[in-house]
């Protein structure tokens, strides 16, 4: 099943057909399953198979396939599997806890247009924020989530959370993602547009200036800072 669903091995382990095939027949033979591994695979096969295989419109079918097994391999993780593992277990396809599955699950039902749903997202990420102390990949997801809500300050807040959490983990310190602080960037950006829309010019540079201090800033953003800091000054 691992090698259908993440794509290892020969090239006809993830030919379409193939594919639909096995993850057919597993579906068949653990449909009833209580282990929440299974679901959680089942639930990564049918999200591969839809990133290699479907497009347009017949995505949302799949993806609801997706959906549906992390969400059922959440529920029963609750009481088999740990909250988040020991740091050298995390992320490691031989093992698996509560975080990993509310991870995916958020960040699909945040990130895949098709499905969007912003209310469950929120409550799996949410636990998944509120669980650890330690950047997790799917955090991104709950800063768009407040972005996408228009809540900027919100996503903001997040994503300074979250980028924090970089700079003093074991595991992200040495090399932290861009992503983070990128959506801090488009969060600040979305409310400097707005302050300087309402006239209000003074925060508009306060948020640009917080910009160009995180290194987030375009070009384009500093030429507007400069700008407005000019007309500030008449």
């Amino acid at each position: 099943m691992r090698i259908t669903s993440m794509g290892f091995g020969d090239e006809q382990d993830f030919n379409k057909e193939n594919m639909l095939k096995v993850i057919g027949d597993i579906e068949n033979e653990f449909q009833n399953t209580k282990n929440p591994k299974i679901a959680y695979w089942m639930g990564i096969a049918w999200r591969n198979f839809t990133a290699w295989h479907i497009r347009g419109d017949e995505r949302k079918e799949y993806l609801d396939k997706a959906v549906f097994c992390f969400d059922k391999a959440f529920s029963l993780s609750t009481n088999t599997l740990p909250v988040q593992l020991p740091l050298e277990k995390r992320h490691n396809a031989e093992y698996l806890d509560q975080i990993d599955i509310a991870g995916e699950l958020g960040h699909m039902l945040v990130d895949d247009a098709p499905i969007r749903d912003l209310v469950r997202a929120e409550k799996v990420l949410k636990f998944v924020f509120e669980s650890t102390d330690e950047y997790e990949p799917c955090l991104c997801s709950y800063a768009e989530l407040f972005y996408k809500r228009g809540n900027y300050l919100k996503s903001a807040e997040i994503g300074l959370n979250i980028s924090d959490r970089c700079a003093i983990s074991p595991e992200w310190k040495d090399s932290p993602p861009p992503a983070p602080l990128g959506i801090v960037g488009s969060a600040y950006r979305a409310l400097a547009k707005q302050a300087k829309k309402e006239g209000n010019h003074k925060e508009a540079v306060a948020l640009l200036e917080k910009m160009r201090k995180l290194k987030v800033a375009t070009e384009n953003d500093i030429k507007i800072l400069e700008k407005l800091k000019k007309q500030l000054v008449k």
